[in-house]
């Protein structure tokens, strides 16, 4: 029997609206990714660097480790060919050209999005990029308040036209933003709400990754 070919899980996180807890997100659950899996990747493809300041503030670990800068198409598939179990690649809000390579080079994308009518009209924009590439994507629902009418009306939105919104939905906690202060994230400390949210997520997101993801070229 031939051996199963190994690769590299490469997920996108992509907003065209900044203030949607895109970093956040990333680096929650690279962390949490590198639990499981002895080799994770984060590329920081906003030109603000917030995600490579929180690995500096975390102290530059081997995993998940961080590359910046160079986030072409070129640079990604030549990381991902080293034998990464799991890349995170982190987006800009509003530089399509450069969302656009990244998503292009992606298995899967995940689009954060707050309950926000604002916010949700913006996912289009992200959206129509996915579907101009072909690549699988779904929406995670983000700094909400959980049982709350704005909260259910933006998932019932998400879900029309056969969209895919993945679960758990992600409470507003400040521990989140907190916690990226000091290069850690909120699951790592002592918000046992936050790490049930964490742990859920990054379980959805291997199944659906999994399940849904580009298949090998």
């Amino acid at each position: 029997m031939a051996k199963k070919k190994f690769r590299t899980h490469i997920v996108c996180l992509a907003a065209s609206k900044g203030g949607v807890g895109k970093s956040t997100l990333t680096a929650a659950l690279a962390v949490r990714a590198a639990q499981d899996f002895g080799r994770v990747a984060l590329f920081d493809g906003d030109p603000q660097l917030s995600l490579a300041s929180w690995w500096d503030r975390r102290g530059g670990p081997q995993n998940p480790l961080l590359f910046d800068g160079d986030s072409s198409a070129l640079a990604i598939n030549l990381v991902a060919a080293d034998g990464w179990d799991w890349m995170f690649l982190d987006t800009p809000p509003s530089q399509l050209d450069r969302i656009s390579s990244i998503i292009a080079s992606s298995d899967f994308v995940f689009i954060p999005t707050r309950p926000g009518i604002m916010d949700l009209e913006a996912i289009r924009v992200t959206e129509e990029i996915c579907q101009e590439y072909r690549r699988p994507y779904a929406f995670i629902l983000n700094m909400v308040a959980p049982g709350t009418r704005v909260t259910e009306a933006a998932a019932a939105h998400l879900r029309t036209n056969r969209r895919m919104l993945v679960e758990p939905f992600i409470s507003y906690r400040p521990s989140h933003s907190n916690a990226m202060f000091t290069g850690r994230c909120a699951a790592e400390g002592r918000d046992q709400v936050a790490k049930r949210e964490i742990d859920a997520l990054w379980k959805t997101v291997q199944e659906t990754v999994e399940k849904y993801g580009r298949p090998p070229e």
